[in-house]
């Protein structure tokens, strides 16, 4: 009996202290108080060897796996060998080396359950290894073997050839694909962004070609090397001085990505496509990472387009109208080249024109008046509190350091960053929309049947017609 009364105590106290607990708590998640958000990345460390390679060191010893690369400067493609960068990263990686036969070197990296690979865009190459922290020196030992001493075997070659082809003979298959595409090449004319590879740049790459961008690429000047998990900052430096300590300085110039930017005129850009689905997109040129406006630009697209449901275009072209599965909009500012802001949809063909209407209706809006208070409220903090997931283990930070110190910017941009989003203000969001968003100069792109189109394209502006290659 009184084991009895002791546990109907025991429930009433909890009852009430639960009832106690649910009066505390607010009724709408808008009405939570949250925190201002303190944030302390991991630690990293430095260091330079002889020959001029940075080194960036962040450790984590928390489970016994190493993550590292070392990235070094590349001129973008020639305009008639565009693929070239692309296609000697994969038959480097995939060709092995003049020791080492590439089915050999597969084997043991497998058998290590370990990855090596080599990504190269237009102003970078980047050589990278994942492996259990025991194996950090064999694949680092790899690495150094293929810059060192690249194979470049012909059959490699063709079958990437191949490869290449058989994607450029598919690449009109997606409207999104082409409006991409197409995009791209109008807002960048004359200039590597705006550049596509075609049957007859990927067939004229030789063997030589290959070599020639590989002298140039592979010199300390400019290179970064990088590794974050289970090593001491010691030993980090003690293999990097052993395995990349030793290439030679060069006096080849890597010519640097050109910075003038020619944008095509404002209009129609129509590709005529068989297909139950078009494909609008809208945009134009906007600045680069160096301008002041840059932190509230993320703040004003995310509310325009970017932070999906929540965003205007979603909401009216989507959500109200049901025009649209998808409508997004970006706004970048890269560097060290003008940055693009495009909006998009897929949409049917016979609600194609309403689409683009609505689109360019809402965005002029924006640009005129900005976001309202509650919308620049919500768009801060969740910006600002999902801030700390861009860094959220020691390779993701690892990745930013590196890229920052390939850049030459400061290392501690992040902390930089997050200080400017706290500061910003509904004005600085306004005048960012008032003064970087221009609908009429918008190059819009439309891919579709114009006779099953609801609109002329004509209400839009002059129609230029882009023919597709067969």
């Amino acid at each position: 009996m009184r084991a009895t009364v002791y546990i109907l105590i025991a429930l009433v106290s909890l009852t009430g202290l639960q009832f106690a607990e649910a009066q505390s708590i607010p009724a709408n998640y808008t009405d939570v108080n949250i925190p201002d958000m303190k944030w302390d990345p991991p630690k990293y460390s430095e260091f330079k060897l002889w020959n001029g390679i940075a080194g960036l060191v962040v450790e984590d010893h928390e489970v016994p796996l190493v993550n590292f690369n070392i990235s070094f400067p590349s001129p973008s493609d020639p305009e008639d060998k565009v693929g070239l960068a692309d296609m000697t990263a994969w038959v480097l990686r995939n060709g092995g080396s003049t020791n080492i036969p590439p089915d050999s070197l597969n084997d043991i990296i497998e058998f290590k359950a370990a990855y090596l690979w080599i990504y190269a865009g237009q102003e970078l190459v980047r050589v990278s290894g994942y492996c259990l922290a025991e194996d950090l020196e064999l694949m680092m030992s790899f690495a150094k073997e293929l810059i060192d001493n690249p194979a470049y075997p012909e059959d490699k070659i063709e079958l990437q050839r191949g490869t290449k082809l058989e994607y450029i003979r598919r690449q009109n298959d997606r409207p999104r694909g082409i409006a991409r595409r197409e995009m791209s090449r109008l807002l960048y004319q004359d200039h590597p962004w705006g550049w596509n590879s075609s049957e007859e740049s990927i067939n004229s790459i030789t063997r030589d070609d290959m070599l020639k961008y590989h002298s140039q690429v592979f010199q300390p000047k400019g290179a970064v090397f990088g590794i974050s998990g289970d090593v001491t900052h010691k030993k980090a430096k003690k293999l990097a001085k052993k395995y990349f300590g030793k290439i030679k300085k060069s006096n080849r110039e890597v010519p640097p990505l050109p910075s003038k930017v020619t944008s095509a005129d404002p209009g129609i850009y129509y590709v005529e496509k068989e297909a139950t689905q078009a494909y609008v997109s809208v945009g134009h040129l906007t600045v680069d990472y160096n301008d002041p406006r840059r932190h509230a630009t993320e703040i004003m697209n995310d509310i325009l387009g970017g932070g999906g449901f929540q965003a205007r275009l979603m909401k009216r072209i989507r959500v109200e109208e049901g025009l649209a599965y998808g409508v997004y909009s970006r706004f970048t500012t890269p560097v060290p080249v003008v940055g693009r802001f495009v909006a998009s949809a897929s949409t049917g063909i016979d609600k194609s024109g309403r689409t683009l209407s609505l689109m360019n209706e809402v965005i002029a809006d924006y640009a005129e008046n900005g976001p309202t208070k509650e919308e620049f409220d919500k768009s801060k903090q969740a910006f600002i509190n999902s801030f700390v997931w861009k860094f959220e283990s020691a390779d993701d930070l690892l990745s930013q350091l590196v890229y920052y110190k390939w850049r030459g910017l400061p290392l501690d941009t992040p902390q930089l960053d997050l200080a400017a989003y706290q500061k910003l203000t509904l004005e600085d969001v306004t005048k960012a929309a008032q003064s970087l968003l221009h609908p009429d100069k918008f190059v819009m792109v439309v891919v579709g049947l114009k006779a099953k189109m609801d609109r002329p394209l004509e209400d839009f502006g002059t129609v230029h017609t882009i023919e597709l290659d067969k």
